[in-house]
């Protein structure tokens, strides 16, 4: 399955972040899993080598316990990019109202 471009480039940060964690797959799947997380390991195994998609919560909720896990080691490593808001809401491109 081909991930969006936005999927993408969050698995690729995630997946880069992650070594600087310490955490293996065990262990990122259970704190991942403890914030709310809904997928299995091995579909997080697979989302993390991009053989799988996530929806954009479960994204979240993994790079949330990778930078959980960063914030707890001090560590200055990058942190794990959450998902972009969808684009062309309804107030995108107007004007803030200008009232006197």
């Amino acid at each position: 399955m081909a991930l969006s471009n936005d999927e993408s480039e969050q698995r690729s940060g995630i997946a880069a972040s992650l070594p600087y964690t310490g955490l293996n797959l065990d262990e990122l799947w259970l704190k991942y899993f403890t914030l709310g997380g809904q997928a299995g390991e091995l579909e997080v195994e697979a989302y993390l080598h991009g053989a799988m998609s996530l929806p954009d919560l479960q994204r979240d909720i993994l790079a949330h316990a990778v930078n959980e896990r960063l914030d707890a080691l001090d560590s200055p490593a990058p942190r794990a990019p959450y998902s972009r808001p969808a684009t062309g809401t309804a107030d995108e491109g107007t004007e803030p109202d200008q009232r006197p």
